[in-house]
């Protein structure tokens, strides 16, 4: 995917993708085969749900801003196509070694994979004189998780497969110095700030950006797919609280709509930019 950019006031935004990620329909669990006959546009070829892999560049405040790392260099146990995210930023005029801060909005595998590269027996900063910005609640739930089983053996794997990203990923950059935990409504710049929005994680996190009288939203992980901005009730298999998962992301719909804001969706189709718009009475994804 080449880099889009576009601006939210004086905001320039830069999309960026580390790759595609393949999931079964069955990462909607509740969801049977009839309730997809509505959005076999969303269904590829062999059954599978295409994900992209997005990533937001933000400059403002004279900072150059990522949010989230993509996957990585390496699937790991996902099926996916990854590793395009350094290669994308240097297309799209902003290189690892140019990001200030990285912002995590939550401790999934699949948002913080470039956060440390392996080069032989060493491992060294994906983005070397950036501040990596991580939600102290995910964090905190991410030591409980590593010091607990649990009792299902499918619940285990994932829990084993979770602490092995952060174990990886995050906790190496307190050692490296670089680790900064922030809470609630944390600013970031004058126009960037993060936005508590619990469900998919406990401390699940979206980013406001407000400038020049404009508004824009990264939801993150409160909304997967471009269905699901009608079928808010659709709960996937990542989502650690199905129901305050739900009434979060209608909150974040809600709102986002109300305000008229630009919507930012690293999971939605490349380059996951668009607006909400009501049609006799749903509402719908119109991407940019």
């Amino acid at each position: 995917m080449a880099a889009f950019r576009t601006f939210v006031g004086g905001v320039q935004v830069t999309a960026v993708s580390d790759g595609d990620l393949f999931l079964e329909r069955s990462f909607y669990p509740e969801i049977s085969g009839p309730q997809w006959a509505e959005y076999s546009d969303a269904v590829q070829a062999d059954g599978r749900l295409l994900i992209n892999l997005g990533s937001f560049v933000l400059h403002s405040g004279g900072q150059n801003i990522l949010v989230d790392t993509g996957l990585g260099a390496t699937p790991g146990h996902f099926m996916a196509d990854c590793g395009r995210l350094p290669g994308e930023m240097r297309d799209g005029g902003v290189p690892p070694d140019d990001i200030d801060t990285v912002l995590l909005m939550h401790l999934h595998g699949d948002h913080m994979g470039w956060n440390i590269v392996d080069e032989g027996d060493e491992r060294r900063l994906g983005f070397p004189k950036a501040r990596y910005l991580a939600p102290k609640v995910d964090w905190d739930d991410s030591l409980a998780m590593a010091s607990s089983t649990l009792a299902s053996a499918e619940d285990e794997a994932v829990r084993l497969r979770r602490v092995n990203a952060f174990v990886n990923q995050v906790q190496p950059l307190q050692a490296f110095g670089r680790l900064d935990l922030y809470a609630g409504e944390h600013v970031v710049t004058p126009e960037v700030s993060t936005l508590p929005s619990p469900g998919h994680t406990p401390g699940h996190m979206c980013v406001r950006i407000s400038s020049q009288g404009e508004t824009a939203i990264i939801i993150g992980d409160g909304v997967h797919l471009p269905h699901e901005v009608h079928e808010t009730d659709w709960v996937c298999r990542g989502d650690r609280d199905g129901a305050m998962t739900i009434s979060t992301r209608e909150k974040l719909l809600d709102d986002a709509e109300s305000a008229g804001a630009l919507v930012l969706a690293g999971h939605f189709p490349a380059p996951g930019v668009g607006r909400l718009e009501r049609v006799e009475g749903r509402r719908y994804w119109h991407a940019l």
